[in-house]
C-alpha cells in the first residue's frame, strides 16, 4: 500500500503533500495503510458511513473523523491511513467522499487485528472516534474522493494489466 499510495500522490496530491511524503516513502520511513471497506458495506464503497467534520479550535485547523474501517491491511504498523471517508453527507453518495492522510498514532484511533485461522492478524478493524486529520491532508480535494478512489483501485490492480483501465482512466 506504500507504492500505491505514493502513486496516489503523484497523480493528485498538492506540491507540499508531494514535498513531504513522497521521499520518506522511497526511503521506506512511512508506512501506510488503507482504509476504504467497511463492515455492512460489502463491494459498495460509496456507502460509506466513516464521516469527517471540519472543525477549527485551539488545535488549529483540522477534520474530525469517526467511523470505522475493516480489512485493513497492516493497520497495526501503519504511520497513516489513507482514509476513505465521507465530507458532505448531503450530496449524492459518490459526491460527498473525500481521501485523506490521517496519522495513526494518535489518540481516537484504536486498531484490533482479526485474527485469520493461521494465527496471524496482518488484517485489522480501525475504529475511528474524533481522531483528527490535518486539513491540508486531503488529497485530491474536498468531496473528489470518488475519482481518487478509483485511481488507488487501479494502481492496485495494475492499470496495466486490467482489461478495464481505460474505464479508470476516463473515471
Amino acid at each position: 500500500s506504500d507504492r500505491q499510495t505514493a502513486s496516489v500522490i503523484l497523480k493528485f496530491g498538492t506540491d507540499e503533500q508531494k514535498e513531504r511524503f513522497i521521499p520518506p516513502i522511497c526511503r521506506g520511513e512511512l508506512g501506510f495503510c488503507i482504509g476504504m471497506s467497511e463492515p455492512d458495506s460489502g463491494s459498495d464503497l460509496a456507502s460509506i458511513r466513516s464521516k469527517a467534520v471540519r472543525s477549527v479550535d485551539d488545535q488549529g485547523d483540522h477534520w474530525v473523523l469517526n467511523g470505522q474501517k475493516v480489512w485493513t491491511t497492516g493497520g497495526h504498523h501503519a504511520d497513516y491511513c489513507f482514509l476513505l471517508t465521507r465530507t458532505d453527507p448531503d450530496v449524492k453518495k459518490h459526491g460527498g467522499i473525500s481521501y485523506m492522510l490521517v496519522p495513526m498514532r494518535q489518540p481516537g484511533i484504536e486498531v484490533r487485528g482479526i485474527v485469520q485461522p493461521d494465527g496471524t492478524a496482518e488484517f485489522c478493524e480501525v475504529f475511528f472516534t474524533d481522531a483528527r486529520c490535518p486539513k491540508d491532508n486531503v488529497v485530491g480535494g474536498v468531496n473528489n474522493g470518488w475519482k481518487v478512489a478509483n485511481s488507488t483501485l487501479a494502481f492496485e490492480r495494475g492499470m496495466s494489466a486490467t482489461t478495464g483501465y481505460r474505464r479508470f482512466e476516463e473515471e
